[in-house]
């Protein structure tokens, strides 16, 4: 498809400008939000629950492990047996949000996991898919890679 085909398609218009519309405030206020969003979903990571994090995702989701990607009706891991078997006790994270719209967001994350001595369990860096469904951000689409750094 040319350029010029593309730009006259029905699907590519309503997108551009939907783009447009996030002005500089709205833009902070959704980093805002992805941002409170991503302090939930930690926060379940470190003392939550299977069912606490799957109260953050958008079902079904989608794990894209090593070898395929997974259609999930649940939450695919359990916060509690990897404290139990790692000693997991918080995370240090960089969250970039790499693209942005009214309801989605991409998202990359570097990130170390550690025990309560800090020492480093493992790095994993991980790419997320948010969407905003019924006025709640939710994770629908991950995947990470341990020891990428």
């Amino acid at each position: 498809m040319q350029d010029r085909e593309l730009a006259n398609s029905d699907w590519f218009l309503p997108i551009r400008f939907r783009l447009m519309e996030i002005s500089a405030d709205r833009r902070q206020q959704l980093e805002r939000e992805i941002d409170d969003f991503m302090n939930q979903y930690n926060e379940a990571f470190v003392s939550g629950t299977r069912d606490d994090l799957q109260e953050l995702v958008h079902l079904p989701v989608t794990y894209v492990s090593e070898t395929e990607a997974q259609l999930r009706e649940r939450y695919p891991f359990d916060p509690e047996k990897m404290r139990e078997v790692t000693g997991f006790h918080h995370p240090e994270t960089e969250v970039r949000i790499v693209h942005l719209e009214e309801t989605r967001a991409h998202l990359t994350i570097e990130g170390t996991r550690h025990r309560q001595d800090g020492s480093i369990i493992e790095s994993i860096d991980s790419f997320y898919i948010l969407h905003k469904i019924e006025g709640r951000w939710g994770v629908s689409v991950f995947s990470g890679i341990r020891g990428a750094r």
